[in-house]
């Protein structure tokens, strides 16, 4: 039994924080105090330099207005920014935590410092920041959409189309949301739901190659394998380095009986990723259906060493060796296939002594 893998990836496109959420600089004092002069001057110089995207020098002057004027929070908030822009996540979150204590009614603090916990792995700590950001600021977009995120990352499915739909419902425009809603969708057997989805992101912004990609592979899915080539190829024109899509244009020329192409476009993948186990399977499998056995077993060889436990590999590595009349080789094989899970193989182990 051939078993094509094709390697999906649900793509979310996490949107980059921008420095326009920098508060405005101070109106200089007109009362002569120094000390709070001095303080609001090097504030609003660090507000240059973040409107020059000269961060460190940002940084800096925030440091230095802080240490004249200790409990100012946007002093605090725009220098856990910039540590955000320079990738101190750490640092940003220490920032955040002394501006949320001095001012704990901005949403965009809350919303940042969940960004930061989120992009160190922080998923728990991310989520509560974002859920009282939409407490704070109910269509916060972009709050509901990495609470969505989160929750498909934890296979709660239902629980992210929810938040995904709040995305839409505040931003219309959304075209990630649009996207990371029909991947969850598609994946709690939606499919209908999940083309309409990819379908509405991309009349937002045709150029996303992963949401083409996608677009195909659900379409593949409901045998439109025309409709699915033409997707996995409009994201491979935008993307000449995409190779999970060359893996699945592939898959869809195999489900369409052209094998021929199926291995140009799997061998493109390759190209691409030396060490992708599933195209040199899928390979192997279109290798087969045209009675390249040795071909078949060369690529499934390759697809082990890169992957000691796919079981697939060994399933199909197995079928063309028993048809080279390898019956030892193609028992062993078999025998590792379903230990490690695949299906449909014990009706040859009958044979096997």
């Amino acid at each position: 039994m051939n078993r094509l893998k094709a390697n999906i990836m649900l793509t979310f496109a996490l949107l980059v924080t921008s420095v326009s959420f920098a508060q405005d600089p101070i109106v200089q004092a007109t009362i002569l105090d120094s000390v709070d002069v001095q303080a609001d001057k090097l504030y609003n110089s660090g507000i240059s330099q973040i409107q020059s995207k000269n961060y460190k020098a940002a940084i800096a002057d925030f440091t230095k207005s802080l240490e004249l004027r200790a409990d100012f929070e946007p002093g605090y908030f725009n220098r856990g920014v910039c540590k955000s822009e320079e990738g101190d996540f750490s640092g940003a979150i220490l920032d955040f935590d002394q501006a949320i204590m001095r001012e704990a009614d901005n949403p965009e603090s809350w919303y940042l410092r969940g960004q930061a916990k989120y992009t160190l792995k922080d998923t728990e700590g991310a989520f509560a920041d974002f859920n009282q950001t939409t407490t704070l600021q109910l269509n916060h977009a972009q709050a509901h959409y990495y609470k969505g995120v989160i929750r498909f990352e934890a296979v709660d499915y239902k629980g992210a189309i929810e938040n995904f739909t709040k995305a839409t419902d505040v931003d219309k425009t959304h075209a990630y949301a649009y996207n990371d809603r029909g991947s969850a969708k598609r994946q709690i057997g939606d499919i209908d739901g999940a083309i309409l989805d990819y379908k509405r992101a991309l009349m937002i912004d045709d150029k996303m190659a992963f949401t083409h990609n996608n677009l195909g592979s659900v379409l593949r899915k409901k045998g439109d394998f025309k409709g699915a080539l033409a997707s996995y190829s409009k994201a491979i024109s935008l993307d000449k380095n995409y190779y999970i899509a060359y893996n699945n244009r592939g898959s869809a020329y195999f489900d369409s009986g052209e094998f021929q192409r199926a291995i140009s476009d799997f061998s493109g993948a390759i190209e691409l990723k030396a060490d992708y186990a599933f195209a040199y399977n899928n390979r192997a499998s279109a290798k087969f259906k045209l009675e390249d056995y040795q071909g078949c077993i060369d690529d499934c060889t390759k697809a082990i060493q890169l992957d000691a436990n796919y079981s697939y590999a060994y399933q199909n590595r197995a079928n063309a060796k028993e048809l080279l009349r390898d019956e030892t080789g193609a028992c062993a094989d078999w025998k590792m296939a379903d230990q490690l899970g695949a299906e449909g193989v014990k009706s040859f182990l009958g044979a096997c002594k």
